[in-house]
């Protein structure tokens, strides 16, 4: 009879501690990350420009952000002729998120050339959920803050 009782006990402490851990205070919450980051390498027509010097527009036009919202709660972002030092073949792409403020840092991965040139960088930025973001671009030492609503598309001249 104990034995029964203890396993009784036992099966219904099982059952709660199930239930309760199929539940969570975060429920419903994502993490927003980044993905799918593309470069095209340093844009060239003709020669690219030294640091330092007087030449700063690009033959390629004004730096601009356009974003897309897609389907799957994501938003494609191109950061077009940003100026990166010739030599990177590769800029990496780290978010931090604090509310509805997304801090975006693109970082060239070699600058040891003395010459700048025009890049495009892309990438996704998500899951997010319909409302109004800030989106904080921190390229090349220079700070770029864009407000939009998911879902939209847009374009913003820096």
């Amino acid at each position: 009879m104990k034995l029964n009782l203890i396993c009784s006990c036992l099966a219904a402490m099982c059952a709660a501690f199930v239930v309760s851990s199929c539940s969570s205070d975060d429920e419903g919450t994502t993490t927003v990350n980044v993905r799918n980051v593309y470069t095209t390498g340093c844009k060239t027509e003709g020669q690219p420009s030294q640091a330092g010097s007087a030449a700063t527009r690009s033959p390629f036009g004004a730096e601009y952000v356009e974003y897309k919202s897609k389907s799957d709660g994501y938003v494609y972002i191109n950061h077009a002729n940003v100026s990166y030092n010739c030599c990177s073949e590769k800029i990496d792409v780290t978010l931090t998120v604090t509310g509805n403020r997304i801090s975006v840092v693109e970082k060239e991965t070699d600058t040891s050339c003395n010459c700048i040139c025009p890049f495009d960088v892309s990438y996704e930025v998500g899951p997010l959920k319909a409302g109004k973001y800030i989106l904080v671009i921190n390229s090349h030492n220079t700070l770029h803050e864009i407000n939009f609503t998911y879902p939209s598309d847009g374009r913003v001249e820096l």
